[in-house]
């Protein structure tokens, strides 16, 4: 999301600063969402038994998992609710997790943990969740012979899979249904490259049982849409809706995909099949937000080119159409060659007038364009490509970029730091106040900005994008590209960020922060 004038509220935020980290910190997750399942347990300041000790925990405590990450021990962050600094870290397998409500998710078999968890969405151009479908005759007693104490037996795996050799119909869906199992598991903990390969494998075993493939395309589906692959998405749908035409959930999945396609009538059509067949909420959120585009873009002319297609209001010229259109595929290129990336799919850009921008996005005052999967942007009075303008282009089509890179779990902070940092933008006119703010301990710690920003009044978003570039621009001085690129690597199978940090460039979120405080010194305060 592009941001106008940050640096005139940020001047003015003056007192208000800690007063707004206040208000921020009241927002994070409070809930607890694990209990101590052992009569006590130490509290390590590292993940190693040999680390110091920092604090002792009881049966029954209630704790909030930050994130847990296997070494040769699964670790889980911790910290006591009311508090917003970690405490420290303990072996997960001590710990009772709370898993989410899968209420209103229709009849299944299947454990919460195997449905329910999905990677995380920025925006509504996603769908929340997989949809939780019937499982299959069988699936728990084969699931719990294959997951076993939170990892996937192999051995199993392959004892099921010798046995399907036979060529039994019963031994080939025992190992198809184990296959599956094993795509749940892994996609239960983001891990969508594992999961669509037990998938994939598991719809080899599944020839001759069309409830199987079923599920399991559905699932491909799924990941698909979420790492904006659409058009293959689309490709496992069309063999799902042979087997199921009247699927609820190969609907639902099917307008997920044209939405992110901009194949709006199409996406509408699905979505209200499929809200004849079975109504659900989100999609009725989701409809209404893709009929609100159509109403709006009916007398929308168009143009296309191979990365883009634009739709535009009369009141902008088809010369500055084609452009905006022409920066952006100069943009692209720019950004392939520095992320060694690109969208699978076409990328929708809108052009709007002010007031239909604010209308349609609801976008937060300070915004000056949006992107939620389309790029929106308001050229109202344009007649050309201005130096701004084409700033905020390029601004938003790195959102695109990282989302589909990071397969949308790039923290906030990060996202807007190097948006910003694409577009030309660097930390000079702000470095003495970011230090200063550093140095009296009211900065804002950057794990409080890895969410949506989108309620932050103006002075405390015009902050947070200052930081954030702030320390965007010391990984990228200190690590260059590369190390970028290695941090990004760490989001293919996980959301957790300061393991990301430790993994990637051998710091943690307090290095970081220290080392960004250091490097506005060294670079643009004169002693």
């Amino acid at each position: 999301m592009s941001h106008s004038s940050p640096l005139k509220a940020f001047f003015c935020f003056g007192a208000s600063l800690l007063a707004a980290i206040s208000c921020l910190a009241q927002n994070s997750t409070t809930a607890p969402n694990a209990t101590v399942a052992t009569e006590t347990t130490s509290v390590y300041s590292e993940m190693a038994t040999s680390s110091e000790v920092v604090g002792t925990l009881n049966k029954g405590d209630a704790v909030i998992v930050g994130f847990d990450i296997r070494t040769t021990v699964k670790w889980c962050s911790v910290r006591l609710v009311g508090q917003a600094n970690k405490l420290g870290f303990v072996p997960c397998q001590r710990l009772t997790r709370q898993q989410a409500s899968l209420a209103n998710s229709g009849p299944v078999s299947a454990s919460a943990s195997d449905l329910s968890a999905a990677p995380p969405t920025r925006h509504a151009g996603k769908p929340a969740a997989p949809l939780p479908v019937h499982a299959p005759n069988g699936y728990v007693e084969i699931r719990n012979q294959v997951i076993r104490e939170d990892t996937i037996d192999i051995a199993k795996l392959g004892e099921l899979e010798a046995a399907a050799k036979s060529g039994s119909v019963a031994a080939m869906n025992r190992a198809a249904i184990a296959h599956y199992a094993a795509g749940n598991f892994e996609l239960a903990r983001n891990s969508p490259d594992e999961a669509i390969e037990q998938y994939q494998t598991a719809l080899n075993f599944a020839t001759r049982e069309p409830g199987l493939q079923l599920v399991n395309l559905q699932r491909l589906a799924y990941v698909y849409v979420v790492r904006s692959q659409y058009s293959t998405a689309l490709e496992y749908l069309d063999r799902a809706r042979k087997i199921s035409p009247n699927s609820v959930g190969v609907a639902r999945l099917s307008g997920w995909a044209y939405s992110g396609m901009n194949r709006l009538s199409e996406a509408a059509g699905e979505w209200q099949r499929a809200q004849k067949i079975e109504p659900s909420a989100e999609i009725s959120t989701a409809l209404e937000r893709i009929e609100g585009d159509q109403t709006a873009e009916t007398d929308f002319r168009e143009g296309q080119t191979h990365h883009f297609s634009v739709h535009y209001q009369g009141s902008a010229t088809p010369q500055l159409a084609a452009e905006i259109l022409g920066a952006l595929e100069e943009d692209f290129r720019t950004l392939q060659s520095q992320f060694h990336f690109a969208p699978a799919d076409s990328i929708s850009v809108v052009l709007y007038t002010q007031e239909t921008f604010r209308d349609i996005t609801r976008a937060p005052g300070w915004a000056s364009a949006l992107n939620d999967g389309r790029i929106r942007v308001p050229i109202q009075g344009l007649n050309s490509v201005t130096d701004e303008l084409s700033r905020v282009l390029m601004h938003e089509l790195t959102h695109s970029f990282i989302e589909q890179k990071t397969l949308r779990r790039c923290p906030t902070w990060l996202q807007e730091g190097l948006a910003q940092y694409m577009e030309g933008r660097r930390s000079d006119n702000y470095a003495r106040v970011l230090v200063a703010t550093y140095d009296q301990s009211s900065h804002i710690p950057l794990d409080r900005l890895e969410g949506s920003w989108s309620k932050f009044p103006t002075p405390l978003a015009s902050y947070a994008y200052a930081w954030s570039l702030a320390a965007t621009e010391t990984i990228v001085a200190s690590s260059g590209m590369y190390g970028l690129e290695r941090f990004f690597e760490h989001f293919q199978n996980d959301t957790a960020v300061e393991p990301a940090l430790r993994e990637a460039l051998q710091i943690n979120y307090a290095d970081l922060e220290r080392n960004t405080a250091d490097y506005l010194r060294r670079t643009y305060i004169k002693q």
